[in-house]
C-alpha cells in the first residue's frame, strides 16, 4: 500500500477523503504498454492470450491515467494531493512508464516540491507517513540515483516516525513498532505496511532494529493468541485487523455472547507482506498462521470478509504479499484449504481484467476508502497487474 502502495492503507483509509473528482485533463503523451506478462495458465485462457489481454488492459489504463492528470502534474482536487499523486505515478511506473515520460516527470516534480526541510513529503491533509511512504517508493522507482538526496532525507524522516524509534514508549505499549498517519496518531497496519515497503525499497539493511520493532506491532495485529500478547481477543484464525485495537470489518459474536473483532483479507495480506519485509522466516508460526488464513479464504471475487469494500486495495496488498511470499518460498502456486493449487498470478490478473471499464479505468461501486475515484483503484490495479507478470 517495487512500489507498491500504495501503491499506494488499505487500507488507504483517511487518505481517500482528501481527493474528489478528477483534475482537469492535460495534454498527455501517447500511453505505452507495459512489458508483456508471462503469467501462468488459467482455467479459461492459455497463457499467451492472458498475457495479451493483460498488456491491452494496462495500455488502456495508462492512457486513462494520463488523461486525468492535472496540468501541474497532480491527481486529485482541488489542487491535488501528494499521496494520491504519488500513488498514481507509482501505478504508471509499475506499468512500464519511466521518468522520461513528461507526465511522470511532472508528477515527480510535484512530489519533490512537497518535501519539507525535515525530509517528509506531504501536504496539509494529515497523512504525513502515508504520503511520504508512497512518495519515497515512487522516487526510488523513478530514478534512485538522480533523486538520491531527497530519497535519503525521506528515508531518515520515515524511520524516525516509527513508534518506539526514539525510545519514548516501552515495548509493552500497543503502539510500539507501528506507523500511523503522523507521529501524533495511533499506528495502524495499513500505514505500517506502506512504510515498511518504502523503507525496504530505500535499502534499509536487514539488521536494522526497525524490523524487530515492526514485528512486535505486526504480531499484535494478528489474531493469534500465542503471539499477540493478548492485545485483542478474536477467533484465533491467524488473520489480521487494522490495528491491535480496531478492525474495519464487523464484529463477530461468539457462542458465549462475547463480541470480538473480525479479521479480513486486505489486512491479512498486508500482514503477510510485512512479515516477509521484516525478514521473518517462512516456517515462523506467525507466518504460517497468516498463510493458513489466506488458504481458508482463497478468492479474488471480493476482499475476504469485507465483500466488495476495499476490493482494489485488497488486490494491491494481495499482489505484493503473494509476490513476496512466493519469492521467499520459491513456490509459484498457492494451495487453498483443500490443498488445491492455484496459479495466483493468472487468477488475480483474470479477476482484475474482467472488471475494467470501457474507458480503461477501474472503479468500485462500494465506494469506501474512495475507490469510487477512478485514478485510485486504477493505480491499485496497475500495480497488481505488474506483479502478475
Amino acid at each position: 500500500m517495487k512500489l507498491t502502495t500504495a501503491i499506494l492503507t488499505i487500507g488507504l483509509v483517511a487518505l481517500m477523503t482528501c481527493a474528489a473528482q478528477a483534475a482537469p485533463a492535460s495534454p498527455s503523451p501517447e500511453a505505452k504498454a507495459a512489458p508483456g506478462a508471462t503469467g501462468g495458465l488459467s482455467a479459461s485462457a492459455p497463457a499467451a492470450n492472458l498475457a495479451d489481454r493483460r498488456k491491452e488492459a494496462v495500455a488502456r489504463a495508462v492512457a486513462f491515467m494520463y488523461k486525468t492528470q492535472g496540468e501541474d502534474g497532480s491527481w486529485g482536487t482541488p489542487k491535488g494531493s501528494v499521496g494520491v499523486t504519488a500513488l498514481c505515478a507509482a501505478g504508471l511506473l509499475e506499468a512500464g512508464q519511466t521518468i522520461k515520460e513528461p507526465g511522470i516527470k511532472k508528477a515527480v516534480d510535484y512530489i519533490l516540491k512537497a518535501q519539507k526541510d525535515d525530509g517528509g513529503i506531504y501536504d496539509d491533509v494529515g497523512l504525513k507517513v502515508y504520503s511520504t511512504s508512497i512518495a519515497l517508493m515512487t522516487l526510488v522507482r523513478a530514478d534512485k540515483t538522480a533523486y538520491a538526496e531527497p530519497i535519503k532525507k525521506a528515508t531518515k524522516w520515515l524511520e524516525g516516525t516509527q513508534w518506539g524509534a526514539d525510545e519514548s514508549i516501552e515495548k509493552t505499549d500497543l503502539k510500539y513498532g507501528g506507523f500511523g498517519y503522523g507521529k501524533s496518531n495511533r499506528p495502524d497496519l495499513s500505514n505500517t505496511q506502506f512504510a515498511l515497503r518504502a523503507l525496504k525499497d530505500a535499502g534499509v539493511p536487514p539488521d536494522s532494529p526497525l524490523w524487530t520493532r515492526a514485528i512486535v506491532f505486526l504480531s499484535r495485529c494478528q489474531d493469534n493468541s500465542e503471539t499477540n500478547d493478548k492485545a485483542f481477543k478474536g477467533t484465533d484464525g491467524g488473520g489480521a485487523i487494522y490495528s491491535p485495537v480496531e478492525s474495519k470489518s464487523d464484529m463477530i459474536k461468539l457462542a458465549d455472547g462475547t463480541e470480538v473483532m473480525k479479521t479480513y483479507g486486505s489486512m491479512t495480506y498486508a500482514l503477510l507482506q510485512s512479515f516477509v519485509f521484516a525478514n521473518m522466516k517462512a516456517d515462523d508460526p506467525r507466518m504460517k498462521a497468516a498463510v493458513e488464513w489466506v488458504r481458508k479464504h482463497w478468492t479474488f471475487d471480493e476482499n475476504p470478509e469485507m465483500g466488495q469494500q476495499g476490493l482494489y486495495y485488497s488486490y494491491l496488498t494481495a499482489s505484493k504479499a503473494l509476490a513476496a511470499y512466493s519469492a521467499l518460498t520459491k513456490e509459484s502456486t498457492i494451495l487453498d484449504a483443500a490443498r488445491r493449487p492455484h496459479d495466483w498470478k493468472a487468477e488475480l490478473a483474470e479477476a482484475i481484467i474482467k472488471r475494467q471499464k470501457a474507458d480503461g479505468s477501474w472503479t468500485n461501486d462500494a465506494d469506501r476508502w474512495f475507490e469510487g475515484y477512478a485514478p485510485v483503484p486504477t493505480s491499485y490495479a496497475l500495480i497488481a497487474l505488474a506483479a502478475c507478470e
